[in-house]
């Protein structure tokens, strides 16, 4: 009966520290899709709001469609609050619809505060300095996008097999 609780105990460490390497690999690749997704999505937009002057609520809906992280949710809800026409700021919409569908704790403060300045971007109503500012953006995410696959590449197996270890040693040391 003893053994089989001391079984039961290890199973349960291995198990959660396994499941702590991985989510920590989870978290950085979702940072780094959402980061490469953010500037692809801002050089289709410059695109469409640029060369074909679409409105930016149907060029937000056209690029949601293309995502599969957070940002697709939050260009649709932002659509959706610019169609209701209620009179507010679109930097106010977009921060509050940011806050709102991305994870607390998957951004840094300056991270968010980056996604929130690209509204001067989208809402601005000169095409040419409207251009410019993606274009700018679109360089900065790419940037971090490709910060963030490497810190992906170099660190997301090790947090995996360092858990496991973890998980090891605990289980040593318990029994």
């Amino acid at each position: 009966m003893r053994i089989l609780i001391k079984m039961t105990g290890a199973l349960c460490i291995m198990t959660s520290s396994i499941l702590t390497g991985i989510g920590l690999e989870r978290r950085m690749r979702k940072r780094w899709q959402l980061f490469l997704e953010t500037q692809e999505t801002l050089t289709f937009l410059e695109k469409e709001m640029t060369y074909h002057r679409a409105p930016i609520n149907e060029a937000f809906r056209f690029a949601a469609k293309r995502c599969k992280t957070e940002l697709g949710t939050v260009l649709l809800e932002t659509a959706e609050r610019i169609e209701q026409r209620s009179g507010r700021a679109f930097g106010d919409i977009w921060k509050e619809t940011l806050k709102k569908h991305f994870p607390p704790d998957l951004l840094l403060r300056e991270e968010l505060h980056l996604f929130e300045e690209a509204s001067m971007a989208l809402c601005n109503t000169d095409t040419i300095t409207q251009r410019t500012l993606l274009e700018k953006y679109v360089d900065r995410f790419q940037m971090m996008s490709e910060t963030e696959a490497q810190v992906f590449r170099e660190k997301g197996g090790l947090y995996r097999r360092l858990a496991a270890a973890a998980g090891i040693f605990l289980v040593i040391l318990f029994i």
